[in-house]
């Protein structure tokens, strides 16, 4: 669904551009000034939408990886940064306070630093050599200017900087071979029908810690994009938390709990599934599955991402409100005398 007399700032085209602009920043973070480098962990800063690329490739690496990923959602550093750290400032706008809050403390504990963004304050240290690093650019692949319509130049623009400092293997044929069979899969989803199904209601997320990054974005853009209260869990975590919890208040039973599973599944997540589900029944809560098509899990982590974005852009449509103004984020950004984007 791509209402543009709702859409005034364009959030449905940003959201089809979704792979352009991974293979765009992806491609400029390549061409970057950046170089393979010697460290033994990473801290990726950032928040929000600039930090749900970064929590995606960690959980996408965690079984494959043998140096170990941090996503940093605050100010300043983890205090065992050291020398053989890599620090990525990621920041979308370049102005984000808390991202450029670690870059100080980095400096002091002689850490790597390398940033990502589009413009900003990180822009200008990339720009005058104080760091090396790759500086983006949207064009016409996100028309609001936007974060939260942005993910995929995030998230091209991170993979292409691991990819440069070595922490990755990944090459170009490989990322356009994926986003192609993306679309395939977006041609032939359900994302509308399910969104009637979860509109009006609070949407639960449910998917297997492997995914957690991607179920983290999807939450992130269905609030951002829907400004609909979401929420996700990972299983098996989930089982030992939740289950007791879910009948007080009243309120709680209407949620809308949406699994997401898929074929990487442990046997005995699978298991936990179905006797999740089988324990839902009996409590009278709705529930729904969609099930991962991506032949790997660099798709399918793409997919959950992608699909719940559609999500919160279809559920906005639904009731008729523009799903690209932001009033009350002007207003914070206002009070904390920030930039907006």
């Amino acid at each position: 669904m791509n209402n543009n007399k709702l859409d005034s700032m364009g959030i449905g085209k940003a959201l089809q551009l979704f792979p352009d602009q991974i293979k765009r920043t992806f491609k400029e973070s390549l061409e970057s000034n950046l170089e393979k480098l010697d460290f033994d962990s990473v801290v990726i800063t950032g928040m929000g939408g600039s930090s749900n690329a970064g929590k995606m490739i960690a959980s996408w690496q965690e079984d494959t990886n043998n140096i170990p990923i941090v996503v940093y959602n605050d100010y300043g550093l983890p205090s065992w940064v050291n020398s053989k750290t890599l620090v990525v400032l990621n920041s979308y706008s370049g102005n984000t306070e808390e991202t450029i809050s670690a870059y100080d403390p980095a400096k002091q504990k002689d850490c790597m630093v390398v940033g990502l963004t589009t413009g900003g304050k990180i822009g200008e240290l990339i720009s005058s050599g104080e760091i090396k690093g790759a500086i983006i650019s949207a064009e016409d692949t996100n028309p609001s200017t936007y974060p939260k319509s942005g993910l995929g130049l995030s998230l091209g623009g991170l993979i292409g900087v691991l990819v440069k400092v070595g922490l990755l293997n990944f090459s170009e044929e490989k990322l356009n071979s994926a986003l192609d069979e993306l679309v395939e899969i977006r041609a032939s989803w359900n994302v509308e029908e399910m969104s009637g199904k979860l509109a009006g209601f609070t949407p639960v997320y449910f998917g297997s810690r492997q995914f957690v990054g991607a179920l983290n974005a999807g939450r992130n853009a269905t609030c951002e994009i829907g400004r609909v209260f979401t929420q996700f869990y990972d299983f098996p975590e989930v089982n030992h938390v939740l289950v007791e919890a879910l009948q007080i208040p009243e309120e709680v039973k209407r949620n809308r709990y949406l699994f997401f599973e898929s074929k990487f599944d442990n046997e005995r997540i699978k298991l936990r599934y179905k006797i999740t589900k089988e324990i839902f029944n009996e409590m009278g809560l709705t529930y729904f599955d969609y099930q991962l098509k991506g032949v790997d899990k660099f798709v399918q982590s793409m997919e959950i991402a992608h699909y719940a974005a559609w999500l919160g852009y279809n559920m906005s449509i639904l009731r008729s409100d523009d799903p690209g103004p932001e009033p009350w984020i002007l207003k914070l950004k206002k009070s904390l005398s920030q930039p907006v984007h």
